[in-house]
């Protein structure tokens, strides 16, 4: 498995490859911008992330008539290696950049730039006011500044598709969907901690199988917007317009009026501790295929139809936050980004040997287990052999990566899995 996840994880462009949008008839041209992740760079404390923030999945449309295209941001990001817990309550992330995902493009948070009239008391929901202006890969830009509010996903990667646009302008996104295997890290927050995609283990020690990871978050059984969900009793000039009620949104301009069902505005939902996996952030202290002995983590959320689910990714920060990485005049800023390299750094080089011993680094999952386990970490075909406490062979298989291995037949204990490279690591399973 990885040994350094915060190094290992990005997507760095080692083929030239540049990223492509759709015209509206249909054809698909080359933007001329190099993709992905073009240098990342690292200390003891950080890792430094250059990056167009152009992906290397197709772009556009955007429905709203948004006329923008995914261009040249050149970004340099800073993610602290070690993360630190903040304050108890967390730091809140503000408009613009939020995270950054492991192929240099953006995240931003649930709000969009706008609140009801202008009062800045019901907060628009970009998951619901932006839903058209959203492509196949549920990005769209600001200025050219290409990111995604929901997990990068194509909206063809749902069992109840709410935006059609991937049947004329298919894309993969970043991240297809499989509930069968922990989700990849897909990010990592300004704080440190990594951002997984929604599929996870079902308890926080790696146990219990794979499960679709839930948030805490909820709609409020409201029908008119006269509270706020800590309780703030509003006065009539801060209502917000009753559920249901039609609204004309600010953008795209000449906009029809639409219904302001529940959901349309952020305050419409509320934290229920322990109604799911995640805590107020949208994360948990868990163990994951790249931390085996366990780290925080965030999840990018979905309802039980696969489409995003509020919060997506994550309401404020949990750590310590890199406030670098915002922009003059706060985050998302037009400048971009503030962080500068003022320390000795190197070059991460995924070819180098370094690498290659990376690679050796297989993890099993879940561990401890119960009835299978499944290897990650493999460039190859590995035999392996598991031994009981007294040393006597229990089973030999050979296997490929993510390949599942029936072990319901041997009983609860400690054990050790040997490659046929040597390495041995340790494994338990209880019943």
């Amino acid at each position: 498995m990885f040994a350094q996840p915060e190094l290992d994880s990005w997507l760095i462009n080692s083929d030239g490859a540049t990223g492509d949008y759709y015209l509206n008839n249909g054809n698909l041209m080359d933007n001329g911008i190099e993709c992905d992740v073009q240098l990342v760079q690292f200390s003891n404390d950080n890792v430094y992330l250059h990056a167009s923030g152009v992906p290397r999945y197709a772009t556009a449309p955007f429905g709203d008539g948004n006329p923008s295209q995914a261009q040249n941001a050149d970004y340099l990001f800073r993610i602290p290696r070690n993360p630190e817990e903040g304050p108890s309550g967390g730091t809140a992330t503000g408009l613009g950049h939020t995270a950054v995902l492991i192929n240099g493009v953006p995240t931003f948070n649930a709000m969009d730039a706008f609140s009801y009239n202008n009062q800045n008391n019901w907060h628009q929901n970009g998951g619901f006011f932006e839903l058209a202006g959203f492509d196949c890969a549920k990005g769209h830009p600001a200025m050219g500044r290409y990111h995604h509010h929901l997990v990068p996903s194509p909206f063809s990667n749902s069992m109840d598709v709410i935006n059609s646009v991937c049947d004329d302008y298919p894309s993969e996104g970043l991240l297809e969907l499989d509930p069968n295997v922990h989700s990849p890290i897909i990010g990592f927050a300004f704080d440190g901690y990594p951002i997984y995609g929604p599929f996870g283990f079902a308890n926080e020690d790696g146990t219990g199988g794979i499960v679709r990871i839930e948030t805490s978050y909820a709609l409020r059984e409201i029908e008119v917007r006269h509270t706020l969900a800590d309780g703030t009793v509003l006065a009539p000039n801060q209502y917000g317009p009753d559920v249901g009620e039609l609204v004309t949104p600010a953008i795209p301009p000449g906009a029809q009026p639409v219904a302001a069902v529940l959901g349309a505005y952020i305050e419409d939902f509320e934290y229920i501790p322990l109604q799911g996996h995640l805590d107020v952030f949208n994360g948990r202290e868990c163990v994951t295929p790249e931390y085996p002995e366990g780290t925080y983590a965030y999840f990018a959320t979905v309802d039980e139809n696969w489409n995003p689910q509020y919060p997506y990714f994550f309401t404020a920060y949990r750590g310590v936050v890199a406030t670098d990485n915002f922009g003059m005049g706060g985050p998302g800023g037009p400048s971009g980004t503030n962080v500068t390299i003022d320390e000795p750094v190197e070059d991460y080089d995924p070819t180098s040997s370094v690498w290659k011993q990376h690679e050796t680094q297989w993890i099993f999952y879940p561990n401890p287990a119960q009835s299978q386990i499944t290897v990650q970490g493999l460039a190859a075909p590995t035999r392996f052999q598991i031994y009981d406490a007294s040393g006597r062979m229990v089973g030999e298989q050979i296997l490929t990566e993510r390949q599942p291995w029936s072990i319901h037949e041997l009983s609860s204990g400690s054990y050790v899995i040997a490659s046929e490279n040597g390495v041995r690591k340790s494994l338990h399973i209880i019943r």
